[in-house]
C-alpha cells in the first residue's frame, strides 16, 4: 500500500544538506565573531563536509560509482571526527582519534571491494552504518563521563544515541528486508533513517549554538570581572571573591588572609613618561604579585594604582612572607626607561577573624596601608582583629574564635622592610 505522504529520498538528502549549511554558515559567523571561543570552527567545518558529501551523493550517476561513494561517505566520516575534535574541544576533553579513525580506514577499504568487484548495496549500508555507529562510541562515551553534565549536554548525549539506535536499526532492517539496489528508489527503511538524520542534525546544531552561547555568555561575565589592562581582577570581581572568601573562613574556620598594595609614588610615572609609562608599571607589578601567589590565590586592582590579594588557607605568618617576596621582587624591577624611576609598594595586610565582616577587614588592611605609606614606604605592615570576648552565657567550651594567639599580638605592627 503506498504512503498517503511520501518523500522521495532525494528529497531528504537535499533538506539535510540545506540544514548542514545554515548550521554551517551561523557557526562560521560565530568563530569570526568570538575568536576565544573553542571548538566552532571544527563544528562548522563538520556540517559543511557532511553537506558536501550529501552533494556529492546527489550526484551519483554524473560520475564513476566507486569514486562518489568513496568522496561521499569519506566526507561524512570526515564529518563525525570533526563534530568529535569539535565538541571536545569547547568542553576541554581530550579526544581520543585512534579507534574511530581506524575504523573509517578499514570501512572505506571494504566499500572498495564490494563497489569494485561484488556491487551490493545492501553490505554497504550495513557496513556504514556499523562504522557510524562505531565512530560515535568515543564521543557518547566522553560526554557522558564529563564532569559536568548540564541539560544541554545530556540533549547533545540524547541525539547522539538516537542517531546511533538509528543506524543499528538500519543494519538490522537492512539484512532482514534488504534495500534496492537502487539508493534513490524509496524505500521505507532508508526514507525513515534519511528522516531521523534530518532531525539529529537540527538537535546537533540546535545543542552546538545553545553550548556555545552558554560559552559567549560565560566569557562575557569573566570579561566584565578582568581588568583589560592587567588581566588582574576588576574591583567588581575581588570584592565577589572576598565576600566569598569572607563567608566561607567564617563558616568553616579556614584561614583567610589579605593584603592591599599600593604603588609609591605613581603620579610620578604618569607625570614624566605618559600615561604609557604608568601602564606599564601597574603591568609589571601585576606580574611580579603574580609570582608569589598560588593557583588559589586572587589578585584585583581595586584602584588607580591599588591592589587587592587574597590567600584562602593562609594565615598572617604565612602573608607576610608572601608580601616580603612581592616587595623585593618589585624593588628588583629596574627604572622605567620613561621615567628613570623604580617602582616601589607599601603593603598593608590582615589576617581575617571569624566575627570579620568584610568591612571590617578591609578598613583594618587599609589602617595597615597607611601606617606603611607614613613608616617611610617600600614596606609591609599588618594590624591583626582585635580580641573579642564573648557573652557570658556562651558554654565555657565555646570558643571565641579562631587563631587567638595572633589575636593577642592584635596592637602590634610589624614592619617589613626590602
Amino acid at each position: 500500500m503506498k504512503p498517503i505522504l511520501q518523500f522521495d529520498i532525494g528529497t531528504l538528502l537535499a533538506a539535510e544538506m540545506l540544514i548542514g549549511l545554515t548550521f554551517a554558515l551561523v557557526l562560521f559567523i560565530l568563530a569570526s565573531r568570538f575568536q576565544q571561543l573553542r571548538g566552532p570552527k571544527q563544528i562548522a567545518l563538520a556540517f559543511l563536509s557532511g553537506a558536501t558529501g550529501i552533494l556529492i551523493l546527489l550526484l551519483r550517476g554524473h560520475m564513476p560509482l566507486v569514486l562518489n561513494v568513496l568522496w561521499s561517505n569519506g566526507l561524512l566520516m570526515a564529518t563525525n571526527l570533526l563534530f568529535y575534535a569539535g565538541f571536545c574541544s569547547l568542553l576541554g576533553i581530550r579526544p581520543r582519534f585512534r579507534f574511530p579513525v581506524a575504523t573509517a580506514v578499514l570501512t572505506l577499504l571494504s566499500l572498495i571491494y564490494f563497489t569494485l568487484w561484488d556491487n551490493r548495496i545492501d553490505i554497504r549500508i550495513v557496513l556504514l552504518s556499523t562504522n557510524a555507529v562505531l565512530m560515535r562510541v568515543n564521543p557518547a562515551v566522553d560526554l557522558t563521563r564529563y564532569r559536568n553534565r548540564s541539560l544541554i549536554v545530556r540533549w547533545l548525549i540524547f541525539s547522539i544515541v538516537l542517531w546511533m539506535v538509528s543506524d543499528t536499526l538500519r543494519v538490522v532492517a537492512t539484512i532482514v528486508h534488504s534495500s534496492p539496489q537502487n539508493f534513490f528508489q524509496y524505500n521505507f527503511i532508508q526514507s525513515a533513517y534519511v528522516t531521523v538524520g534530518i532531525f539529529s542534525s537540527c538537535g546537533l546544531g540546535i545543542f552546538s549554538l545553545a553550548l556555545f552561547a552558554r560559552e559567549i555568555t560565560a566569557s562575557l561575565e569573566r570579561s566584565a570581572r578582568r581588568d583589560p589592562l592587567t588581566g588582574a581582577f576588576n574591583r567588581l570581581g575581588i570584592e565577589e571573591l572576598l565576600a566569598v572568601e569572607v563567608e566561607r573562613s567564617g563558616r568553616t574556620g579556614v584561614p583567610l588572609s589579605l593584603a592591599l598594595l599600593d604603588i609609591d609614588h605613581f603620579k610620578a610615572f604618569n607625570d614624566s613618561g605618559g600615561h604609557a609609562a604608568g601602564d606599564d608599571v601597574l603591568r609589571n607589578v601585576v606580574a611580579s604579585i603574580s609570582h608569589h601567589l598560588r593557583r588559589f590565590d586572587a589578585c584585583g586592582r581595586i584602584g588607580g594604582d591599588e591592589f587587592l590579594i587574597l590567600l584562602p588557607g593562609s594565615t598572617a605568618p604565612d602573608i607576610a612572607t608572601v608580601c616580603d617576596g612581592i616587595l623585593r621582587e618589585v624593588a628588583a624591577l629596574p627604572p622605567h626607561a620613561a621615567s628613570g624611576i623604580a617602582p616601589t609598594l607599601s603593603i598593608g595586610f590582615t589576617e581575617a577573624d571569624s566575627f570579620d565582616t568584610v568591612t571590617e577587614i578591609m578598613a583594618r588592611a587599609d589602617r595597615a596601608l597607611y601606617a606603611a605609606k607614613h613608616g617611610g614606604r617600600n614596606c609591609a605592615q599588618m594590624e591583626l582583629a582585635p580580641i573579642r570576648t564573648l557573652p557570658q552565657e556562651l558554654p565555657a567550651t565555646a570558643k571565641p574564635g579562631r587563631r587567638s594567639g595572633l589575636r593577642r599580638a592584635a596592637s602590634s605592627m610589624r614592619d617589613f622592610r626590602s
